[in-house]
């Protein structure tokens, strides 16, 4: 069926078994939505890009089916029905009169300002709501189908295919000479990423990181709904694209907060993800799919250009749009890390917490948490409280020797990954803190200490640490009595003030100091 005639009739109120004051429209190179106030309507192109083909009626159904049950996952107040069209007198009506001529999708309406994409360009999302982001992503990952393992879905020579697919379309969009070498350049670098990562991404199979994913995670495609970040328009159209890597998934948002300059709630939301999955070792992925999620990015940008009237104000925005995706892409492809290990220090409740995402905010780290890592090797949950006698056992002499070990292993694949570390621990000793600075010595990473001594400062680590326990928000467990413990085992770091910087409990620390200690442009 046309697609003015679908659109003109779709945008006519009086079509609809509701009350419509005004119509809007959101329009995509797949879909078009009708926003009706209380409802909102979603139809699907009748478009074949290759990468999906909508051109069959009874396909269009499938996948208009199909969205509705794989959305519900994350919104399920989102996704209402599908609703069948049909022609009578030359109109469409919702009212049955013969066989369907289309389907949309009938979802709750909500206000497209608190779609993130439009949101963080005037607001911000506060701790609350970046923590709830983040647990939303890491549970649905966690609890994501995975993939059986006699699909081909997963293996390295099936993850490459889309990847490559990006090109084509984009050497018949930029035709110079330049950009088309560019084009060559990017695509020689993903074939030979891909053939190092090669036996990574087996493994990743292997080890169940192959799930049914969301397909589309960036900003668009987040709303804010009762104030709390949901995900909403995963792929439903394309097997390829929803059955991959965790990680993949993941990569979209990355790539999409740093495209809209959003590099510290980046690096929040990726350091907090890591610690709710431990998949500490995919970050060794995650720049291979990020350069893949920016030249997708870089494609459909495309095809809506050429969906336009060239030489129109609209069509040129949109090539110079792909352009900045692909000056992105060789950005990330081509970056040379330098990556950093900084350790915290300081008794518990002394603010190592709250300074180490102070430091986050001006790096592309990964905290790592000793009383995270602590009790994920005890076999519980972060935010899990233990009884008195089970804290004996947690703070061991022994568990403090696993923890401090598995934190070495940790730092060592974050580092070795291209990313900086901030260990958020006590390292009360100098045999807990020698190994790291051995790992940073051998490997020529920087390193730093930010030690928070107790001298003087006892009654306020105390007031912070009994505060602390009144909630059930923080992983750690230490209370008085444990940091009373911690005093009498402190030595103090000394390895030059080039590497270790004071600070004191609650103190507010700029970022101009901050930035000056790690050698970071002001």
């Amino acid at each position: 069926m046309n697609l003015s005639f679908l659109f003109d009739e779709l945008s006519c109120a009086k079509l609809y078994p509701h009350a419509v004051e005004v119509i809007t429209t959101i329009e995509t190179h797949i879909s078009i939505i009708f926003l009706t106030g209380e409802f909102a309507y979603k139809l699907k192109k009748p478009v074949d890009f290759g990468f999906l083909d909508f051109t069959d009626l009874a396909e269009r159904k499938r996948f208009c089916e199909l969205e509705i049950s794989l959305n519900r996952r994350t919104a399920p107040d989102l996704y209402l029905d599908v609703c069948p069209l049909y022609l009578k007198n030359d109109h469409l009506q919702f009212t049955p009169h013969g066989e369907p001529v289309e389907y949309v999708i009938k979802m709750t309406q909500f206000d497209p300002n608190l779609v993130l994409g439009r949101y963080l360009k005037d607001h911000t999302l506060n701790h609350s709501q970046i923590k709830q982001l983040t647990e939303s992503i890491a549970h649905f990952h966690l609890c994501a189908e995975k993939v059986s393992d006699d699909l081909a879905f997963g293996h390295p020579d099936n993850v490459i295919h889309p990847m490559l697919d990006n090109f084509p379309s984009l050497l018949k969009t930029f035709t110079h000479p330049e950009q088309q070498y560019r084009l060559r350049q990017l695509a020689d670098w993903t074939h030979f990423t891909q053939k190092t990562l090669f036996r990574a991404l087996l493994e990743r199979k292997k080890q169940g990181y192959i799930r049914a994913c969301h397909g589309d995670m960036h900003l668009d495609n987040i709303t804010l709904l009762n104030e709390k970040p949901t995900l909403f328009d995963g792929i439903e159209f394309n097997e390829q694209f929803r059955w991959i890597d965790v990680m993949n998934d993941l990569a979209f948002l990355m790539i999409d907060l740093e495209n809209r300059h959003q590099l510290g709630l980046k690096r929040q939301l990726l350091s907090y993800y890591i610690n709710l999955t431990g998949d500490y070792i995919g970050l060794n992925l995650l720049t291979f799919y990020q350069v893949y999620r920016t030249m997708v990015r870089a494609k459909i940008t495309a095809l809506r250009y050429h969906q336009l009237e060239k030489n129109s104000i609209e069509a040129e925005h949109y090539y110079a749009l792909a352009l900045t995706y692909l000056k992105q892409a060789e950005d990330t492809a081509y970056a040379l890390p330098e990556p950093k290990l900084i350790l915290m220090q300081g008794v518990s409740g002394s603010g190592k917490s709250h300074y180490a995402q102070q430091i986050l905010q001006h790096l592309d780290a990964i905290i790592i948490s000793s009383d995270i890592e602590r009790k994920r090797l005890f076999g519980i949950s972060p935010l899990q409280r233990v009884s008195k006698a089970k804290q004996k056992s947690l703070y061991s002499p022994e568990m403090n020797r696993r923890t401090y070990q598995t934190l070495l292993e940790l730092a060592k694949t974050t580092l070795a990954s291209g990313y900086s570390v901030i260990i958020d621990a006590t390292f009360l000793k100098e045999a807990h803190r020698r190994p790291f600075q051995k790992l940073a010595q051998k490997q020529d990473y920087n390193f730093y200490v930010f030690s928070i001594p107790h001298h003087d400062h006892v009654s306020v680590i105390e007031d912070s640490l009994a505060q602390r326990m009144q909630t059930n928000d923080n992983p750690s467990d230490a209370d008085i009595s444990v940091m009373q413990r911690q005093l009498i085992q402190y030595e103090a770091p000394d390895y030059g003030p080039e590497q270790v910087f004071t600070l004191t409990p609650k103190e507010e620390l700029s970022n101009e100091a901050l930035k000056n200690w790690l050698n970071l442009p002001l």
